[in-house]
């Protein structure tokens, strides 16, 4: 039986090249995990890790269907309290201490999946993990018009290719209107080297130039 694999199947989402470009998102629907904190905290990844149990029981549902489907790649979205106030692009992870960065795990899913769904694969994992898996939910996301480059190799280098971005969207009049999106083509969870890594870099964006963009 022929699976559904979700970046083939949605391939211009999944797809972004080494310029910057402008793309217009479609709606989607995700398993998440809502959480605060440093994505450098051991936690970090062990929420990773319960969230690829969850989609996988969500799997599992449909495995013997006409509708199985294979899990898909890890996104996520970070983002500050209103309390530090506006950033542009490039300073996304320096407007606030990390310890208090927002982020959303998330894992897309097929239109086909529903809440009800995600709440069974809930029921599935290891209630020593009870704690943790509160944060798991059925997750849509309409983010529409955005910029988006694809970033090769270490994490640490990001901040040039946002800062590629924010020139981008400074040229053609843009500005952020939301927050920030990260793909990550590659499972950088495995550990060794980062240096073959590839992340979608994605930012929600408006006409018309801020003070901030």
């Amino acid at each position: 039986m022929k699976k559904l694999i979700i970046p083939e199947y949605y391939a211009r989402y999944y797809t972004a090249t080494d310029h910057p470009e402008i793309i217009d998102v479609e709606n989607a629907q995700f398993i998440s995990i809502l959480a605060k904190g440093s994505f450098t905290e051991k936690i970090f990844y062990q929420r990773i890790d319960l969230l690829k149990q969850a989609a996988q029981a969500v799997i599992d549902l449909f495995q013997n269907s006409g509708k199985a489907f294979e899990l898909s790649v890890l996104e996520g979205l970070y983002w500050n309290d209103k309390k530090y106030g506006q950033h542009s692009i490039s300073q996304v992870f320096d407007a606030g201490p990390l310890s208090e960065l927002n982020y959303r795990l998330m894992i897309r899913l097929p239109k086909y999946v529903s809440l009800q769904h995600i709440t069974a694969s809930k029921n599935t994992l290891d209630p020593m993990h009870k704690d943790l898996s509160r944060g798991i939910e059925f997750f849509e996301y309409q983010e529409g018009k955005c910029i988006q480059m694809l970033h090769k190799g270490p994490f640490i280098y990001e901040s040039e290719t946002l800062g590629q971005l924010e020139q981008f969207a400074k040229e053609n009049n843009l500005s952020k209107r939301g927050i920030h999106h990260e793909i990550y083509l590659i499972d950088f969870t495995k550990g060794g080297s980062q240096e073959n890594l590839k992340t979608i870099l994605r930012e929600q964006v408006q006409q018309g130039l801020t003070l901030n963009a």
